[in-house]
């Protein structure tokens, strides 16, 4: 698809969309041109790094995707 068929789509679906839609896109357009690496905040990028550094230092234990959603379902069982 060459580029100018793309912003034709772009524009249309700009045009029909809801305000949900365009926050999404607006925020998502802001970040891009802000040039953030990142849609963390600086508070929430470093405590990232620091239970990453916990992992491996091995003071903390991770879960796989299919454990965490066993420990979740077996916690909300009433």
């Amino acid at each position: 698809m060459t580029t100018t068929a793309i912003r034709n789509k772009v524009h249309q679906y700009i045009d029909e969309a809801d305000t949900n839609v365009l926050e999404v896109v607006y925020k998502l357009l802001e970040v891009y041109r802000q040039g953030n690496k990142s849609l963390l905040s600086d508070e929430q990028q470093e405590e990232v790094l620091k239970r990453l550094s916990l992992f491996k230092e091995g003071k903390t234990k991770g879960y796989s995707i299919a454990d965490a959603k066993k420990k979740i379902r077996q916690k909300t069982r009433v």
